[in-house]
């Protein structure tokens, strides 16, 4: 028979394997050592230029491990591992990879998940599992997981606004015709182009959608010239947004041509052929990097070390590898200042941040949040011009903090 301090042993013993299965449940993939991190991304295929988020972040991640990992605010110094999965950018392999991380490796977080359509598929998977999203690459920043999402790079409204500033500013009557992803993300930057005119003798003549998977935008570029269109705003993928650079200079068309950061990067225009791009006005958060050469910046020339280190396959001048880094290193920034080693110590955290620093940001620039408020981490633009060998900035930086269009 048991007695009656047996059966409070047993109570106890109950109670805290219960508390223990309750910490093991609210917080997978950190111990007082490791905490461990998933990324997908189109790492083969088509998109596989986008991969290079992964790969920046992998980047300066590893430089923090090589000093000894990441010190938290619990007083425990952790190394972060990261489980990364190619999706090829496919909706469904998204979610099929991040159900693996979440199920089977038990990741704590996911960072830098490519593309809109990718985040929407994953959204309320992670609603239910409360699995923090952080730092999306993606412009749109309100989808299916308010509550465990936060984007990173500027909100493609932000990006539309910078457009719409610059016409006004410098060519009052344009005629606009608009090579649009035929996904939220085009619906997100048409509306917020669409506000930011209205009212001005800026006006849009035509506007062609566009997939990731298109194997040709002749078509829709075809029908864009016939417009009578001065002026091409592209708002695409990489591949499809690099071959309307080439067409708008092979065709003899030669109208105005602004291209969303999505597809300006350098490797894109080199691709292309860069007597092609020449011309071309795009947006910027980041600091230029015009040499594999220190040049005495110290966030340009870590981030030239650490690349290096981590033998990353995309070259320096890549932005897209650079949005990688800096992503990175908000997630460092972020397990450094989070109070407790907790899926919602982090998710309070990326929503309260005031003023953080970044090593490639440019100056003026600063990450801020606001929960309930400010979603936007990044709502300050350079707008830059290619001359054919590299981007020259156009004017002065362009702030909307506390302006973003959802």
């Amino acid at each position: 028979m048991r007695t009656p301090k047996m059966l409070m042993a047993a109570a106890v013993l109950a109670l805290a394997v219960g508390a223990t299965s309750a910490r093991a449940d609210e917080t997978p993939g950190i111990t007082d050592s490791t905490v461990k991190i998933g990324i997908t991304g189109p790492l083969t295929g088509p998109v596989a230029v986008v991969g290079a988020v992964a790969e920046g972040i992998r980047a300066r991640v590893e430089a923090a491990n090589a000093k000894g990992g990441v010190k938290m605010s619990d007083g425990k110094t952790r190394k972060i591992e990261l489980v990364i999965k190619d999706d090829m950018l496919d909706p469904q392999r998204t979610l099929a990879n991040v159900r693996e991380m979440v199920e089977q490796d038990k990741v704590f977080a996911l960072v830098g998940t490519a593309a809109t359509p990718n985040n929407v598929a994953i959204g309320r998977y992670i609603e239910q599992r409360k699995v923090p999203n952080v730092f999306m690459y993606s412009g749109v920043h309100k989808l299916n997981a308010p509550h465990e999402e936060i984007g990173f790079v500027p909100a493609f409204s932000t990006e539309a606004t910078s457009f719409a500033t610059y016409l006004k500013d410098n060519k009052p009557a344009a005629k606009v015709a608009i090579l649009y992803l035929n996904t939220e993300t085009g619906e997100t930057f048409m509306k917020a182009f669409d506000k930011a005119i209205d009212g001005s003798g800026v006006k849009v003549v035509d506007r062609q959608p566009v997939t990731s998977q298109d194997p040709t935008v002749e078509t829709q570029l075809t029908a864009l010239k016939a417009s009578g269109a001065d002026t091409l705003v592209i708002i695409a993928a990489p591949q499809q947004g690099g071959e309307a650079i080439r067409f708008q200079a092979e065709s003899g068309w030669k109208p105005l041509t602004l291209v969303t950061n999505l597809s300006s990067a350098y490797p894109i225009l080199q691709a292309v052929g860069l007597d092609h791009a020449k011309g071309i006005i795009t947006s910027n958060f980041l600091k230029p990097i015009v040499s594999p050469q220190k040049s005495g910046d110290a966030g340009i020339d870590q981030y030239l070390d650490d690349i290096a280190a981590a033998k990353v396959n995309f070259v320096f001048a890549n932005t897209i590898g650079q949005v990688g880094y800096a992503t990175g290193d908000a997630l460092v920034k972020a397990l450094e200042e989070m109070k407790k080693p907790t899926r919602a110590a982090l998710l309070e955290t990326v929503f309260n941040f005031q003023k953080w620093d970044n090593p490639l940001l440019l100056d003026g620039i600063k990450l801020n949040t606001k929960a309930g408020s400010d979603i936007f981490p990044i709502e300050a633009l350079q707008l830059y011009q290619f001359d054919g060998q590299k981007y020259v900035p156009v004017g002065k930086l362009l702030d909307f903090e506390g302006k973003t269009e959802e």
